[in-house]
């Protein structure tokens, strides 16, 4: 009830019912389970919703002690806790707080997976995201390209994931004063668009992406 809740916009009423899962589940099987972790990370999505960040955190290390005791340092769901405390101290502002966070997920998921994984190159894009947050916008073209070569190799070229890093490259092409190759990149994500989803569509995508608010859900 408390996604589909979500679903509906009505973080309220969903963060109650994740609360009421989370006594339950606790109670038959003690703090350290992967369904009291699930319970965690719920109430941390629904926090981050309603704009409460701290308390967000607080849930997501909460799921993070968890997962470590559980499954040791080198698990894919270990990397999925420091991504999502990445994302929640970027949305406090406190960018090289989130760098840390993400290095650490980009360290175990490159062990776990190789270097040619969609989680590598997503890891790769919002390391990159966090650069351009901090003004470091060589760093942040680097990170990007490392996300495109992956993604293109793992979806070819017209994807939507490989749209969205033609679209990072633009924007720090930009921040870089470098118009003429913002513009090329830019070209590149709405010709993808455009084949995938159509011209309107195409155009408040772009929209949307600008904004690149990243829910990565693990």
């Amino acid at each position: 009830m408390g996604i589909v809740y979500r679903r509906l916009g009505q973080c309220n009423e969903a963060k109650e019912y994740h609360e009421k899962a989370l006594i339950i589940r606790k109670k038959i099987f003690g703090e350290e389970h992967a369904d009291v972790v699930g319970s965690y990370n719920n109430l941390g999505i629904i926090y981050e919703d309603l704009g409460q960040y701290n308390e967000a955190k607080e849930y997501y290390e909460k799921a993070l002690i968890i997962r470590k005791k559980i499954f040791g340092e080198e698990h894919a769901d270990v990397a999925g806790s420091y991504n999502k405390l990445g994302i929640v101290y970027e949305d406090l502002g406190q960018y090289n707080e989130a760098k840390e966070y993400h290095e650490k997920a980009l360290i175990i998921r490159k062990k776990i997976f190789g270097e040619e994984h969609a989680e590598v190159a997503a890891s790769y894009r919002i390391l990159g995201i966090v650069y351009e947050d901090l003004g470091q916008y060589n760093e942040a073209k680097e990170y990007y390209e490392k996300a495109l070569i992956i993604r293109k190799k793992i979806f070819g070229e017209e994807h939507a994931d490989v749209a969205a890093c033609y679209n990072d490259l633009g924007s720090v092409y930009r921040n870089l004063g470098q118009y003429n190759e913002a513009k090329e990149y830019y070209k590149k994500e709405r010709v993808i668009r455009k084949k995938i989803c159509g011209e309107e569509r195409a155009k408040v995508r772009q929209r949307n992406q600008s904004r690149r608010k990243l829910c990565v859900l693990f």
